[in-house]
């Protein structure tokens, strides 16, 4: 008899579950409380783990397409100094539309079968492998997973966070029309504890992310306080008078620990399991990750419960440390002091220069995948 799964979320992370458990076989629901599944956000960073399961689910050469293969990832200072300047020429590295992702993802699934059930709000979990919903109905499975985000339900009814942290800033994230002087890079531009990320995503767009402390009410304000981000940025002035007022989105960063990911038939993944600051483009990819590697425990171990075990065994220690990495950059650059803007300078380009060091960080930085294969693109130009 085939194995039945039941999703709590249909974001990235439960679509890419969805998908992947099917493409093993097993018969998915996902139930979303919306009336219909979008994405919130602006642009996204797909790098090799995220690559290595949208290979398996034919996605990634329309992802590619429609994204903008990046050539080079750098970090520039107060004094407009290349601090960080790495060549990603032979590895996979493509920003894209985030609703692109998120409608790939939701397509294929459907195409594979999976059943999508919208306006089924989801408030709470038994360990035996039961969702219950606000309407007072419940759906049993063999596999429950929540799936449902920052605030999820399904991991604080079964008790699973040890804590969850609004850290001390947050991002605004925003589109603009491309400029026909971009590069093919992403640039982190800093100013003090104001970082501004600049990465073409389309052929029409450019993906912006602009992050402050949730302290200063002008770094967060939305729509996007101009003036105050030109003063500080004034060389990246046409970017913001660019920006399409509306269209502006900000969140605070978050961080989720949480004692275990799994309790008996059940199991969370993505913003639920280890919600993280963005400052790796990893949040999506670890999850889309992690909902691979689980459908193939699901695949080969003899009951769920043993299949939950051997995932979180095998997940867990790779994206726990990308998760700390991506904390430890964002509380260090909201904190560090303005007056030691030249340290933090010479301390990011010797980490990135270290043959140990800069190898550590970038195998993290990839969602803890290896080094690709050879691509064969000739290096950008500086």
């Amino acid at each position: 008899m085939t194995k039945r799964v039941a999703i709590a979320g249909a974001g990235i992370a439960g679509l890419a579950a969805a998908a992947a458990l099917k493409s093993f076989g097993f018969e998915v629901d996902v139930y979303e409380q919306s009336k219909e599944p979008r994405e919130i956000g602006a642009g996204i960073y797909l790098k090799e783990n995220s690559f290595a399961v949208l290979d398996s689910l034919g996605l990634t050469e329309g992802l590619s397409k429609r994204g903008v293969r990046i050539q080079a990832a750098r970090i520039v200072d107060e004094d407009q100094r290349v601090v960080v300047n790495r060549d990603v020429s032979q590895e996979r590295l493509v920003v894209t539309l985030r609703s692109d992702l998120h409608n790939s993802l939701r397509d294929r699934a459907l195409e594979l079968g999976v059943r999508l059930h919208t306006d089924r709000k989801v408030v709470g979990a038994a360990s035996e492998g039961t969702l219950y919903f606000s309407d007072g109905t419940q759906e049993d499975a063999d596999l429950v997973i929540g799936a449902d985000g920052l605030h999820s339900r399904v991991r604080d009814s079964l008790d699973l966070a040890r804590y969850k942290i609004g850290l001390g800033d947050g991002a605004t994230r925003v589109l603009v029309p491309r400029f026909d002087n971009e590069g093919l890079f992403s640039t982190e531009h800093w100013s003090g504890q104001l970082r501004v990320g600049i990465a073409p995503c389309s052929d029409e767009y450019t993906y912006m992310f602009i992050i402050g402390p949730e302290r200063e009410r002008r770094a967060t304000r939305v729509p996007l306080d101009t003036a105050y981000w030109s003063r500080h940025f004034p060389h990246l002035a046409e970017y913001f008078e660019a920006v399409t007022p509306e269209l502006s989105v900000h969140h605070r960063h978050h961080f989720v620990h949480c004692d275990t990911w799994v309790k008996g038939n059940v199991a969370i993944i993505g913003d639920a399991a280890h919600a993280q600051p963005p400052n790796l483009g990893q949040g999506a990819g670890v999850a889309i990750a992690a909902a691979w590697e689980l459908a193939e425990c699901m695949a080969s171990a003899p009951d769920t419960p043993t299949a939950l075990e051997d995932w979180e065994t095998s997940s867990r220690p790779r994206i726990n440390m990308v998760q700390r990495l991506t904390t430890a950059y964002d509380i260090l650059n909201y904190k560090w002091p303005r007056s030691m803007a030249p340290l933090r300078s010479k301390l990011f380009s010797a980490v990135s220069k270290s043959p140990s060091l800069g190898s550590r960080w970038e195998f993290y930085w990839r969602g803890g995948t290896v080094a690709p294969r050879q691509l064969g693109n000739t290096a950008p130009e500086q």
